[in-house]
């Protein structure tokens, strides 16, 4: 009887072992959650907003100064549509605010026209001044009714300079793979100042934006109803990948 007695005993004192071991012992760590796309707002508005560039022969739409200036104008321009700093390229805060403001929402295709490119001097330092041309006439904002166009052309003038550390700031780029948007830093080593262009000349850059320039009609109303939402346009020329990145 008293062998019969300890057998259940023992069971009990090792199932309650077995317990005090399994809530002692170190519960599995699950696995991190994946990190966000940093990218995602910009992929996301490239679908419904797109940036087309031309230049005047000789003008390399790759070379850096030119991609500081692109990368401006279409980070302002991404703003100025959603007020998401997320639509901003990599660096531009360090070269320019954003000012907040309430977000014109568009759809469409911005035309930019690269109208001079004139190397300068500033502060003592060798400096190039850019001139855009940003036609909407291809953009319009969504209404209950429809849509409208609401701009036309806008010029803008900005001075470009490499900054005292821009020595060893270049990245290995892909220029056959390209994005609609940059996944690098293209304002690393620059300085960039925008500024307003007073020229009074008949050839100066605000004049022609506002007069002659291709595919912007002067006598189009400011406001405008469309039939149709305004085609999304492939970008073009687009930005160079990194190599080698997996984003």
């Amino acid at each position: 009887m008293k062998h019969a007695t300890r057998t259940p005993i023992r069971l009990i004192i090792t199932a309650t072992l077995a317990a005090v071991i399994s809530a002692c012992a170190p519960t599995a760590t699950p696995p991190p959650p994946p990190e966000p796309d940093r990218f995602a707002a910009l992929e996301s508005d490239a679908r419904i907003m797109s940036h087309r560039w031309t230049a005047p022969d000789g003008i390399d739409l790759d070379s850096p100064e030119i991609q500081v200036a692109r990368g401006y104008v279409e980070s302002e321009n991404n703003y100025d549509r959603t007020a998401d700093p997320a639509t901003l390229y990599p660096g531009y805060k360090n070269v320019a605010h954003a000012y907040k403001s309430p977000p014109t929402p568009r759809t469409g295709t911005i035309n930019h026209h690269i109208l001079q490119v004139e190397p300068t001097t500033h502060l003592g330092r060798p400096a190039t001044e850019i001139h855009v041309c940003s036609v909407h006439m291809q953009t319009a904002k969504p209404t209950t009714t429809g849509w409208t166009r609401l701009e036309t052309s806008f010029d803008t003038s900005l001075r470009i300079q490499q900054t005292d550390s821009a020595a060893g700031t270049a990245v290995a780029l892909d220029y056959e793979d390209r994005l609609p948007y940059p996944t690098w830093n293209a304002f690393d080593g620059w300085e960039v100042e925008r500024f307003t262009d007073k020229r009074m000349v008949e050839d100066a850059p605000w004049r022609i934006c506002t007069s002659r320039m291709p595919g912007y009609n002067r006598d189009t109303p400011r406001t405008e109803q469309l039939a149709a939402a305004p085609i999304v346009e492939p970008f073009y020329p687009g930005w160079p990948t990194l190599v080698g990145d997996d984003e």
